[in-house]
């Protein structure tokens, strides 16, 4: 049996969202591992170094980013959206953000600042290149601030690279 390079989704989540006419989603600490395997450790089979910034904020600190299968694509601007790199943020108070953060503790164990979420239903079919096409894709929009001269730029407080939401 040949051996799985990658992540697979969870098939009982599509098959859940078939039944339910619904989108579902669900955390995947397995994805993350993968991406931090592969991706984002010296000497790992994707390493890039351009995500470097991202790899020294989740050694700080595990809760700096999550991943999440989606069942389906969502639609915006009538376009399809196969991943979502989020800056997680609550614009809302009372309730409506408890609900929220208590989602994130429930999945993950913590309020991640990004949230990388890719379409199940897409990665269930792809090759590896287009897989790993997409992962790359919403990595990229974890940016890190530079200088004039294009060096990173450290937070005084954390020490650590100033990151932000990167657009396309």
């Amino acid at each position: 049996m040949e051996q799985q390079f990658r992540p697979f989704p969870p098939s009982d989540l599509i098959d859940q969202a078939e039944e339910e006419d619904a989108i579902r989603l669900a955390p995947a600490p397995e994805l993350k591992e993968w991406v931090v395997n592969n991706w984002l450790t010296l000497g790992g089979e994707l390493h890039n170094p351009e995500h470097d910034h991202i790899a020294e904020l989740l050694h700080d600190n595990e809760e700096f980013l999550a991943f999440a299968w989606a069942s389906s694509a969502a639609v915006a601007k009538k376009r399809m959206v196969l991943g979502q790199c989020e800056k997680v943020m609550f614009n809302v108070g009372g309730w409506k953000k408890a609900r929220q953060e208590q989602q994130m503790r429930d999945w993950f164990g913590f309020v991640p600042q990004y949230l990388i979420t890719i379409d199940a239903t897409y990665c269930e079919q792809a090759s590896d290149r287009e897989f790993c096409r997409l992962i790359e894709h919403e990595l990229y929009h974890i940016g890190v601030e530079r200088d004039e001269d294009g060096e990173i730029i450290y937070s005084d407080m954390t020490g650590l690279p100033k990151h932000y939401l990167a657009g396309h």
